[in-house]
């Protein structure tokens, strides 16, 4: 719902705020007085492209802000964006200067063009005189239909989640035919790759045992002449095995007269043991060693397999031993993919015939659907003088799946008795187009709470009995949407509950347009000149506050 609307150097307007409430609001006017200029200044704000000669001769730029009311979902979404205002409120805000460089923002937050025709298109519904024909698009027909019913809905849902798999079956069948030989060339490496992994028969730790071993054998001499040393120094005589075996003869002599030394002669014992089983395994060793080239020359061998595997898939052996892992299971499925795809073949054409039972299915649901929906606007064009008004759903079955279930959706539509239904696009008149318009806009208004609704010139080409009946349709309406009307009927100004008069200023030789909001008053003066063309002529009030009370009831 808008609040208020802020317009500065937008054509011919200088500065002007218009403020809005809840019902309907019309501007009245000359031809040329800058009614339209509204609608587009509130077109700019709503993402609609903006362009440098819209900026006031004279000025450096425009600026339009807008106030808004919007939704909870909405207001979620603002939040989830980092866009969030305080509470329901939204603020909109455009600008554009003379060297075409603009500024969006949403409630004080930068945004794009494209983030504010997103949100714009949740607040605001625009029908302009040459735009009317949006609502009866195919598009709109689709939307309209798929969500006239709780069982469309579901229909429509469940046939958009099977399509949404159907069609990556299919982008990965075409990727598979594209990418067939890249994937062959990519299966060879792989089993290139795992064979001289597998064929290096791999152990965990290996390569710090081979390391080890390789570490004894080069340095096989080395290790032999330092053991034959210690167990010379050791064993000569009068070494240390000599010297221990003295000192425990005598603490043993000492250790029978003080008992306190028996703990030094047990260490003294234990440490000549200790040294016994030195040189025993010294002895165990060089008499086991043995040297050999053959040995020496397999390890280096192996030590370079490891290292060359290393290098290319680790850095460590457990980073080899996990890339074989990995590369087996991308081999498997690659060789799946490129000579086992029947699996895959037979899923799709599962699939596809699953996705053409659920489109059977919903378009029989758009059938009622339309039904239910087209019996409650015919009924409403038939309040509006158009007795003999008939309308239709237009669906062609899909021979294969697409995106929206049906080859051709649209509206039908005749006026007249005797005449076939048509493509509306191809038989409304403008007259007609309008009141199928508001019609459409009556039974879907229940959706739409929140935003606003704007008729320009919806009334254009009708007059009389059938004008009458369009402003009471817009009243109507009004009760559960905000409408704002341009009108030059005096039937819809009649619906107004606020009315603002756009009018021309000259001052200083420049032209400017402002909105002046009315008076009951002068509300009625404005409707008796639209009928008469005089605005103080007791019939012509009497006339205008008539109409008015047809028109609202009041």
């Amino acid at each position: 719902m808008l609040q208020s609307l802020h317009i500065v150097n937008f054509a011919i307007i200088e500065d002007t705020v218009i403020e809005f409430g809840s019902g309907v609001t019309v501007f009245t006017g000359e031809t040329g007085a800058g009614k339209s200029i509204l609608i587009d200044a509130l077109a700019v704000l709503t993402g609609r492209r903006a362009r440098t000669d819209l900026i006031r001769t004279g000025a450096d730029f425009f600026k339009v802000e807008g106030v808004f009311y919007a939704d909870k979902k909405t207001v979620e979404e603002l939040r989830e964006e980092g866009l969030e205002g305080e509470g329901s409120q939204v603020i909109l805000s455009r600008k554009l200067n003379r060297s075409g460089r603009g500024l969006c923002t949403i409630n004080g937050n930068f945004c794009t063009v494209k983030q504010l025709q997103k949100l714009g298109k949740k607040l605001v519904r625009l029908h302009e005189q040459n735009d009317n024909m949006e609502l009866l698009s195919i598009p709109f027909c689709e939307r309209m239909v798929d969500s006239g019913t709780e069982e469309a809905a579901k229909a429509y849902q469940s046939y958009r989640e099977s399509y949404g798999e159907w069609k990556k079956l299919k982008d990965a069948m075409e990727d598979y035919k594209e990418r067939k030989q890249e994937r062959e060339r990519r299966l060879d490496i792989l089993e290139w790759e795992l064979n001289q992994i597998r064929e290096a028969g791999l152990q965990e730790g290996e390569d710090e045992e081979v390391e080890r071993k390789l570490q004894v054998l080069q340095n096989h001499e080395k290790i032999i002449r330092s053991i034959h040393n210690a167990l010379d120094t050791i064993t000569a005589d009068g070494g240390p095995q000599d010297a221990m075996a003295e000192a425990d003869k005598e603490l043993s002599t000492a250790s029978r007269y003080d008992e306190t030394l028996n703990p030094v002669l047990e260490s003294v014992r234990s440490a000549s043991f200790a040294l016994e089983d030195a040189v025993s395994s010294m002895e165990d060793y060089l008499s086991t060693s043995d040297f050999s080239e053959e040995d020496l020359a397999a390890l280096q061998d192996r030590n370079e397999v490891i290292q060359e595997l290393k290098r290319k898939y680790g850095p460590e052996l457990s980073d080899v031993l996990s890339y074989a892992e990995k590369a087996q299971k991308e081999y498997d499925s690659l060789k799946e993919i490129i000579y086992d795809n029947k699996a895959l073949q037979k899923n799709y054409e599962d699939l596809t015939e699953t996705l053409m039972k659920k489109a059977e299915v919903l378009n029989a649901a758009r059938i009622r659907s339309s039904e239910t929906i087209l019996e409650k606007v015919v009924a409403s064009l038939k309040d509006m003088g158009m007795e003999n008004a008939r309308m239709k759903l237009h669906l062609l079955p899909q021979k294969t799946p697409l995106p929206n279930g049906a080859a051709e959706m649209e509206f039908y539509f005749s006026a007249n008795l005797g005449e076939p239904l048509r493509s509306m696009k191809d038989t409304a008149s403008g007259g007609e187009i309008s009141r199928i318009a508001l019609s459409i806009e009556m039974v879907i208004s229940n959706l739409l709470r929140q935003q606003t609704l704007i008729f320009d010139e919806i009334d254009v080409g009708i007059s009389g009995k059938v004008g009458l009946q369009v402003a009471r349709k817009i009243a109507l309406l009004s009760h559960s949407i905000q409408v704002l009307c341009i009108t030059h009927l005096p039937q819809t100004a009649c619906a107004a509950d606020r009315h603002y008069k756009i009018v021309k200023t000259v001052s200083k030789g420049r032209t400017a347009t402002k909105a002046v909001l009315l008076d009951p008053e002068e509300h009625l003066r404005d409707i008796a000149l639209m009928i008469s063309g005089s605005d103080s002529s007791e019939s012509a009030l009497k006339s205008a506050a008539e109409m008015k009370k047809k028109v609202k009831g009041v």
